[in-house]
């Protein structure tokens, strides 16, 4: 009995690898056609809900305001909620239209489902909702109306790291962010594929708010958001050329803890979407469906994997001490460690290749990618033993666009100069 349950749990294990692999080796060898480019015709609202982000709220506002996109299409919001700092002046001195959030708020999803019970009202064709520590490719906008022309009513922008150099920690999860761009939404988008949200710049259609509502309400409003589309049928495209330069943890307990949370936001929407989304994957045959249930199932494979994994480690330790004591069993642990760390410092640096940045100038990232690695499931574990607490991440970063893209204009500074 017992070895039946290993065998089938090592079968589903493998299946699921596989699947994964398997998308992101085939998105490789096709090509990522995107949008055509489209005259600008869309309206759009671009989105930040701030809480005390007085020091880097005014570079994101500039960013924005620097977009190469006609100055009477789009305006900038910050939502500051919850403030103690001046937030709400910073971003004003910026240039921004500031609507105070007047709604008791206990996370993100809850401010913009503030901001858009105001902003659906006007004359908006389209949101792009960005965080307050981002700074923001000129090109954006322009990438947005491009998919928004083209019928795209919702989509995720390409999510780069301003900070990847600041720690090994800030490279490490920088690495994460750019294989979730490069490999995962890009490879997905080449196949025709459905993408999935992650967190900041998002675009979404006006109407298509108007239709679903916002209705989020766990910790991870993007996952929650991309199930939702899921259930609808609606396809979330990836927009290569929109991008945003966020900033990542510097401290290791914070990524931990910022981590200990998504997964907590993941397996709640997991428990409160997974079966829907596998009923419509089978009722409806679609694929979109599948995928994301098949993603969403990885918060329970994970642990389901740890029984067979822990098993064979045992099996090949007692194996390997019958053959030569415990200093054969600490040089095959040794051997272990160096080839893991290397394996994963490799993948990293392909990672890094692939999304166009030079590994020997993220080798920090490179380097200490093998711990984020090795720690995202105990992380996981303990958010299901001790439910995570919210707790702000501090945003120090004075990075600017000509800072981490220096190839790009950035002209926000000298606008917001002279609207003053």
């Amino acid at each position: 009995m017992g070895d039946t349950l290993l065998l089938i749990l090592n079968i589903l294990g493998t299946l699921y690898l596989v699947y994964f692999a398997g998308v992101i080796v085939l998105g490789l060898f096709r090509k990522n056609r995107g949008f055509p480019a489209a005259a600008p015709q869309k309206r759009i609202a671009a989105v930040i809900a701030a809480r005390n982000e007085a020091g880097v709220i005014g570079e994101a506002v500039r960013t924005l305001l620097a977009q190469d996109y006609p100055r009477e299409l789009f305006d900038v919001w910050v939502i500051p909620n919850n403030c103690t700092d001046d937030t709400a002046d910073a971003a004003a001195a910026a240039g921004a239209r500031v609507l105070p959030c007047t709604e008791r708020v206990c996370c993100k999803g809850d401010v913009l489902r503030f901001a858009f019970g105001q902003l659906l009202d006007m004359d908006y064709d389209a949101f792009c909702v960005f965080d307050a520590d981002n700074l923001v490719d000129p090109g954006f906008l322009q990438a947005a109306n491009d998919a928004l022309c083209h019928g795209a009513r919702i989509g995720q922008g390409f999510r780069d790291s301003k900070n990847s150099r600041e720690s090994w920690v800030a490279g490490g999860m920088s690495v994460f962010y750019w294989f979730m761009s490069r490999f995962f939404n890009r490879g997905r988008a080449a196949l025709g594929m459905s993408g999935l949200l992650n967190g900041t710049g998002v675009v979404l259609g006006a109407d298509l708010i108007r239709e679903m509502g916002w209705n989020t309400c766990t910790l991870t409003e993007d996952l929650e958001l991309s199930a939702q589309c899921g259930l609808r049928g609606e396809k979330i495209a990836y927009l290569e050329n929109a991008v945003t330069y966020d900033e990542q943890p510097v401290g290791f307990w914070v990524s931990f803890e910022q981590r200990r949370r998504w997964f907590r936001g993941s397996m709640q929407c997991t428990l409160r979407y997974g079966p829907k989304l596998l009923w419509r994957a089978i009722r409806h045959r679609s694929l979109q469906a599948l995928d994301l249930a098949v993603f969403f199932l990885g918060n329970i494979m994970q642990f389901v994997c740890l029984v067979p994994g822990a098993v064979a480690a045992v099996e090949t330790v007692r194996f390997v001490a019958g053959l030569g004591g415990v200093e054969v069993v600490a040089a095959l642990a040794v051997a272990v460690a160096i080839v893991y760390i290397a394996a994963i410092s490799l993948g990293a640096a392909l990672i890094c290749r692939m999304a166009g940045k030079k590994p020997g100038r993220e080798m920090p990232g490179v380097l200490g990618f093998w711990l984020i690695a090795l720690t995202w499931f105990p992380a996981n574990l303990s958010a299901l033993i001790v439910p995570p607490r919210w707790r702000a991440i501090p945003h120090t970063s004075r990075a600017t666009l000509a800072d981490v893209a220096p190839g790009r204009r950035a002209k926000g500074r000298a606008l917001s100069e002279d609207i003053h």
